[in-house]
């Protein structure tokens, strides 16, 4: 993979990452109440090419931070091996603060076991922010399968970025409305 074809790649997780919804207008200009996450990876998967970034907005009481996320997905195909397929997601989140430099949204409980969606941002100033994201089942005598202990956390990090790509080419992977 040539220094071209990197950078051109990543100017297209920026660009995704930066680029106002289908049928929205540009943002309004940055605030210091407007924070970006601009990329986070996978830090338990080093080889895993699934990368997020985020823009959010702190309220005034800076006790509240809604943030829109953009994920990219690259994986390859049987079919063209040397080809990955690029596909992007976006999704939002509430997070409240957790003094000093940490954020924290839960979403739930949902289903048998009650699992709440548990997910930390940590704040290391700057480009350095951490992702810590947990699935845990709050009725553990609900039913059987509720008793399994609750998985490890999905830790995505600042650092390591970086990937080595395993295919020559890119296209559009799978689209939504």
């Amino acid at each position: 993979m040539t220094r071209l074809s990197r950078w051109c790649l990543a100017s297209l997780f920026l660009a995704a990452a930066h680029a106002p919804a289908f049928g929205q207008t540009a943002r309004a200009p940055v605030s210091p109440s407007h924070i970006v996450i601009p990329f986070l990876a996978n830090a338990g998967k080093p080889a895993a090419l699934e990368f997020e970034g985020a823009e959010c907005d702190v309220d005034s009481a800076g006790t509240s931070m809604d943030c829109i996320f953009q994920q990219l997905f690259l994986t390859t195909s049987e079919v063209a091996p040397d080809t990955c397929l690029v596909t992007t997601n976006r999704y939002q989140r509430v997070f409240q603060r957790d003094p000093p430099n940490r954020w924290i949204s839960k979403e739930g409980p949902d289903g048998v076991c009650g699992s709440v969606d548990m997910v930390t941002l940590q704040d290391g100033g700057g480009v350095r922010w951490t992702m810590e994201t947990r699935r845990i089942a709050t009725a553990k005598d609900a039913a059987p399968s509720c008793r399994a202990p609750d998985g490890p956390p999905e830790i995505l990090s600042w650092q390591n970025v970086r990937r080595p790509l395993p295919c020559r080419f890119v296209q559009p992977g799978g689209l939504s409305r």
